[in-house]
């Protein structure tokens, strides 16, 4: 970088990408060279540099400002590597002939019957590695040959491994006995205080949807009890970020809600309603078993395309201006806050999007993150919104991918700052015109 450059730099400092650490998978940004060193692997790959060319691919992997997630070592004659995925510690040896990776998952003698068989029968649902038994623990192993390997060919079996080596992990402690898992010691749990504050926030959740749905409870308003019911369960999920069997249920209460089965709209508001229940009913204790802070390589999402988001924000629209029409206000404010919460739950997004998720998430719950000690856009007492915070936090979601998107244009200055409903509608008609074509 010459004079120059740098002082531009130092007048006009770039713009710092925002990382949201809420919600599920990773809270840190991709290698901003994640694209190059992917192409620079596979040229090392067809010169037959296959050492040099995992050196580039693992290079790939690791996140802006954390390198805890990842870390690996490079020999003469061999790469070992070890990354992390929640629960799991994934551990690899990289040789010119072979890539073999390990995750322990439990100790044999602590797990009942039917846990065996299910591992069992999960080898047969995926592709590259397989749950064995080695020397009386769990493993799942990865084997691949490098004869004709390219970066797409270790990717994926790698996120493989990663990604279900977590999930087997959580089942367990979320089902059975956590002393049976092996490797525990690099979560990270929080304090007595933060899951006390963390618990009475889910309290104060529930409390407040069921006051607002009182006299409300008929089937006139299941799409009131719906949306405020799903909302609520994803904010619990993507604010206070629940592992084991908590995310587990939530998961299946989200999904079961959408299933195509006979059950009616009112009987799944009922579900709803119940495991809310028995949520408020859980102590601050149960509730800390729930709650851990893990480091992860790999996103549980697939990206989705911009065209996915933009039809499912306007099929939310679309109800909007139904519920509008027939007079029915007191259930719109809740559609707003479910559909930013529910494509943070739902897509895989690019990290302008998520960024932009989490600023409507966080104008919503604004009371929550100052009481977690970060920055309010909104103030309800008073419906005033901090414009020049908005600008500022728009503008470093968009300007450090402008290079490659030149369509990404800073549009706080398009809101329509009345009031929520106001700005939740311009904001959302925003996000539909982001333009994520490359240069």
């Amino acid at each position: 970088m010459d004079f120059f450059s740098l002082v531009h730099d130092w007048i006009y400092p770039p713009a710092v990408p925002n990382v949201p650490h809420y919600g599920r998978g990773v809270h840190s940004l991709p290698n901003p060279q994640e694209h190059e060193l992917f192409e620079k692997a596979s040229d090392a790959f067809i010169q037959g540099n296959r050492l040099k060319g995992y050196d580039y691919f693992l290079s790939s992997l690791t996140h802006i400002g954390n390198t805890k997630h990842l870390s690996y070592t490079v020999y003469e004659d061999k790469i070992t590597f070890e990354l992390l995925q929640g629960y799991a510690v994934i551990r690899g040896i990289v040789t010119e002939d072979s890539l073999k990776a390990t995750a322990l998952i439990a100790k044999i003698s602590e797990l009942h019957v039917s846990i065996k068989r299910r591992f069992l029968e999960r080898n047969f649902q995926l592709t590259y590695a397989r749950f064995c038994d080695n020397e009386g623990m769990v493993t799942l192993k990865l084997h691949l040959d490098n004869a004709t390997i390219t970066p797409h060919k270790i990717f994926f079996p790698l996120r493989e491994i990663a990604l279900n080596a977590d999930f087997e992990k959580e089942m367990i402690a979320g089902e059975f006995k956590e002393i049976a898992l092996l490797e525990n010691d690099h979560l990270r749990y929080l304090s007595h205080d933060q899951y006390q504050r963390l618990h009475k926030w889910m309290l104060r959740w529930i409390d407040q949807i069921k006051k607002s749905l009182q006299g409300l409870l008929s089937n006139d308003n299941t799409g009131m009890v719906s949306f405020s019911y799903l909302a609520l369960l994803l904010q619990i999920d993507y604010l206070l970020i629940p592992r084991k069997k908590m995310a587990k249920e939530i998961a299946e209460k989200v999904g079961g809600y959408f299933m195509d089965d006979e059950k009616s709209t009112e009987d799944k508001n009922t579900d709803l309603q119940d495991y809310l229940s028995k949520l408020e009913m859980m102590s601050v204790e149960e509730f800390a078993t729930q709650i851990y802070r893990g480091e992860y390589t790999f996103s549980p999402f697939d990206q989705a395309m911009h065209e996915d988001i933009v039809s499912f924000i306007d099929e939310s629209l679309v109800k909007v201006k139904w519920y509008k029409s027939n007079h029915s206000h007191y259930v719109i404010r809740a559609i707003y806050r479910y559909v930013a919460l529910y494509i943070l739950y739902n897509y895989g997004l690019h990290p302008t999007l998520r960024s932009l998720m989490h600023l409507h998430v966080q104008v919503y719950a604004s009371d929550f993150f100052e009481d977690m000690g970060e920055g309010s856009f909104y103030t309800p007492s008073t419906n005033h919104f901090d414009k020049t915070h908005i600008h500022e936090y728009i503008q470093s979601a968009i300007v450090p991918y402008q290079k490659r998107y030149k369509g990404l244009q800073n549009f706080s200055h398009l809101l329509n700052y009345t009031d929520l409903d106001s700005f939740s509608q311009s904001f959302y008609q925003q996000i539909k015109n982001l333009d994520f074509t490359e240069v």
